[in-house]
């Protein structure tokens, strides 16, 4: 099954006009793509979650942080991880579909993009804006490579999880599932399920009511078209081995506690959290405030109680119907410094 669910998968959205690409390669070997809107402003750096790409910030051209931040004047940056989005061979131009983990992306991913942004802008510091996975990354980047938090002006996680003790049933669930089905996988074609999610109009398994809460068509079809990435047996393995009791988030061979090591971040931090996330529910995301290391740090939950329009799922946070107007302004405000 899964070599036909690879052939179902098609190609990414062709560039956008305007916007400079960047090939570069990691440490490991790795190959990356990068996007940019070029401005004399302060740098930025968006980074995506598990099984997405950039597309998660410029879903389309009115909800659109790269253009948000762009138009603000800053010199806005958006990095595909490897074996996402555009980033689907390595530096020896092999296809590059799986044999890495989570802290791969921390540990050679960042360190290699940062690294770029930092040379490319002659600056000495980028902010940073990660969802899901991309704020997890950020936390193994800045919390554990030596020199990764004095090269972050800002940090802002967005619907970030970084502690799983007791995880409630949907998490559980998946968890479970990635425990079971990571050892007999280099990497699922997640591109194709989504579109048969969308083909079908739902299936058995709950993924709308986890991926989003307030968000409206056409934009559901479009997350299920552009938005979707494979995902690596290897990711699956290191989320799987906390399904049962669960606990913080620690690296694959359990040596690093990326939870603990949020107290070496000193950079400000914005912590942002959905009412409605059932991916990173907001007792999940809540940890990152407490233990951040940062003196200058603010946690928002986006939910009505606090006053927005929606209570937030964990793709509203991105492109939701309410985003432009209520989290693009937080996340402009924080990184322009």
């Amino acid at each position: 099954m899964i070599p036909l669910l690879w052939a179902c998968v098609g190609e990414a959205p062709p560039p956008e006009q305007g916007v400079e690409r960047y090939e570069i390669a990691t440490a490991d070997g790795a190959g990356l793509v990068l996007h940019r809107h070029q401005n004399p402003g302060p740098s930025v750096l968006l980074v995506h979650g598990l099984s997405s790409n950039h597309w998660t910030w410029e879903i389309d051209e009115v909800r659109n942080l790269g253009h948000y931040l762009s138009n603000a004047g800053l010199d806005t940056w958006l990095l595909d991880l490897r074996g996402h989005g555009e980033s689907r061979r390595a530096a020896d131009g092999k296809p590059q579909r799986s044999g890495w983990v989570v802290d791969d992306y921390g540990r050679y991913d960042l360190p290699a993009a940062v690294d770029l942004v930092l040379a490319e802008s002659g600056r000495d510091q980028v902010g940073y804006v990660g969802h899901s996975m991309g704020g997890m990354v950020a936390a193994i980047y800045a919390g554990t490579v030596a020199g990764g938090d004095e090269k972050l002006s800002s940090l802002v996680v967005v619907g970030s999880p970084i502690d799983f003790t007791d995880p409630d049933p949907l998490l559980d669930l998946g968890l479970h599932a990635a425990q079971f089905y990571g050892p007999f996988v280099g990497s699922l074609p997640t591109q194709a399920g989504a579109r048969l999610q969308a083909s079908l109009g739902g299936t058995p398994i709950p993924v709308d009511a986890l991926l989003y809460n307030d968000l409206s068509e056409p934009y559901v079809e479009l997350m299920y078209e552009r938005v979707v990435s494979p995902i690596s047996g290897g990711e699956l393995r290191q989320f799987g081995a906390l399904a049962g009791e669960g606990g913080p988030f620690v690296s694959r061979n359990g040596d690093y506690d990326y939870r603990a090591s949020l107290a070496r971040i000193r950079s400000p931090t914005l912590v942002v959290a959905g009412r409605a996330d059932n991916v990173a529910p907001v007792d999940r995301v809540v940890p990152w405030f407490h233990e951040v290391g940062a003196d200058e740090k603010r946690l928002i939950v986006a939910g009505r109680a606090a006053g927005f329009a929606a209570d937030y799922g964990h793709m509203d946070l991105c492109f939701g119907d309410h985003v432009v107007d209520e989290i693009y302004p937080l996340i402009r405000d924080w990184v322009d410094r």
